[in-house]
């Protein structure tokens, strides 16, 4: 009996220390994945920008404080760099000027000069040139209106930061929090030098690791030679994946330590058996009904976890914030405009003639020209602070904190422009290609107003737009 208890409790233990693993692990992975996205959105607004305008000296001036600003506001960008087509440094997120210094040769600038793809790239960590710190590179090709390659625009990640955040994470003396991309790992806490740039083919876990989204494994290190056992979680949207490890050693101390008590104990009570059955059986049975007790409330917890599950907050087909989110969100910031007495403004989104469209096209392609519409919405969205959401539909809609009509007239103008460039053809559409229209509210709260006029004014400019002949946007204050 006793055999079996210290047997059923280390599997127990390694079931705890899996699914504890596993959590951390997906922590970990939306933390690097949110990092990362803001990464990639901040690389989007710019290469948007210098796509739309010829990257001429007030361009770069123009952008200059805007690159300072991110570089300042975002603990895990540590630069931001604007390069030419010959690795020139024009512009980047210091005061001090560029001088003759050139990234022609870094392997980012090598694969983007040579690969048309407008994809985001995540390289291997690398030296920065500015600072002397270790960074991982995110950057994004640049091309001229021919499509011809004119540029990177590059964004590097603070390796100290991303170690900080992976210092937040308790897994032990023995443990091991890494990042790995590209066939190599990035970031590995603890922190060796010697690591940094690791290729990850000699891994005796690598096909495991890139035959699942996600999984435990046990084993020795190939790096430090420590017997762990390995959760490894791949990040939603980006070609990454993170291992947490536990020292399996120090992870079962504990187990071990209950273990050898118990096993001296049953020794003694099987001494005193005849006198102590009653009791034994007693406390095995309070013992199986604190067990049944602990499965029903996991079991009611993983049911309140799938609940949770319907409610994300994220659009399936757009990526979008879903309507959920938008009204939660437009109620927050109203009360804050009112208790701040600042401008709030919302935009709403129609995109024209696309029930023509979904029957000329298909279904199909109608999800696809939404997945681009929205796309390009975000591009034109560069506060972290505003939200662009899926309303319903066709109906797409733009919440912006702190802008007044004037603002989000202009944010809407972008929007709108940002749609037309993308040149989806439309055979139905008068235009020929996909247009959208507008309709833009905006004013101060006040206490006798509900956020509600503020969208339903926003839905009557939105019909005063399509009135006008679509393709347009119409204000109400």
């Amino acid at each position: 009996m006793n055999a079996w208890l210290v047997i059923r409790a280390r599997t127990a233990e390694n079931e705890q220390i899996t699914r504890a693993n596993t959590n951390l692990a997906r922590a970990v992975s939306q933390q690097i994945d949110s990092t990362v996205a803001l990464a990639e959105h901040i690389i989007s607004g710019i290469v948007f920008e210098l796509e739309r305008a010829d990257i001429t000296p007030e361009t770069l001036q123009r952008l200059q404080p805007v690159l300072v600003n991110h570089a300042s506001e975002v603990q895990s960008i540590k630069g931001l760099f604007i390069y030419d087509e010959q690795g020139r440094w024009l512009v980047y997120s210091e005061a001090s000027p560029a001088g003759t210094k050139n990234n022609s040769d870094r392997e980012y600038f090598i694969y983007h000069r040579a690969n048309p793809s407008a994809r985001t790239l995540i390289s291997g960590p690398i030296v920065s040139r500015s600072s002397g710190e270790w960074v991982i590179p995110v950057s994004r090709r640049i091309n001229d209106p021919d499509g011809n390659f004119a540029g990177v625009v590059l964004v590097t990640l603070s390796v100290k930061h991303l170690l900080s955040v992976l210092d937040r994470f308790q897994i032990g003396d023995q443990g091991a929090i890494a990042l790995f991309g590209a066939g190599q790992l990035l970031v590995r806490r603890p922190f060796r030098e010697a690591d940094m740039n690791r290729r990850n083919t000699d891994s005796p876990f690598q096909k495991r690791f890139q035959a699942s989204r996600s999984g435990t494994v046990e084993g020795r290190s190939a790096i430090d030679g420590v017997t762990r056992i390995i959760s490894f979680e791949h990040l939603l949207d980006y070609p990454l994946f993170v291992t947490v490890a536990v020292g399996k050693d120090e992870a079962l101390q504990e187990w071990k330590s209950a273990s050898i008590y118990q096993t001296t104990w049953v020794v003694l009570l099987c001494l005193i058996v005849g006198v102590s059955g009653r009791y034994l059986i007693r406390s095995m049975r309070r013992r199986l009904v604190a067990e049944l007790h602990l499965r029903s409330a996991r079991d009611a917890l993983t049911e309140a976890n799938e609940r949770l599950e319907h409610l994300a907050q994220e659009d399936g087909l757009t990526g979008l914030a879903n309507r959920r989110y938008f009204d939660a969100r437009l109620l927050f910031n109203f009360q804050q405009a009112l208790e701040g007495q600042t401008p709030l403004a919302v935009v709403m989104v129609d995109v024209d003639e696309f029930k023509k469209y979904n029957d000329l096209y298909g279904h199909l392609e109608g999800d696809e020209c939404l997945r681009r519409i929205a796309h390009a919405l975000r591009s034109a969205v560069w506060r972290s602070g505003d939200l662009v959401a899926r309303y319903g539909g066709e109906e797409m809609v733009l919440l912006l904190p702190a802008t007044d009509a004037e603002g989000a007239l202009e944010v809407a103008q972008r929007a709108r422009l940002a749609v037309a460039d993308l040149r989806i053809p439309h055979a139905a559409s008068v235009l020929g290609t996909v247009s959208i229209s507008l309709g833009v509210a905006a004013g101060v709260p006040q206490p006798d107003s509900t956020p509600f006029e503020l969208l339903k004014a926003a839905d009557e400019a939105l019909y005063l737009a399509k009135q006008e002949g679509r393709n347009t946007v119409m204000v109400r204050e």
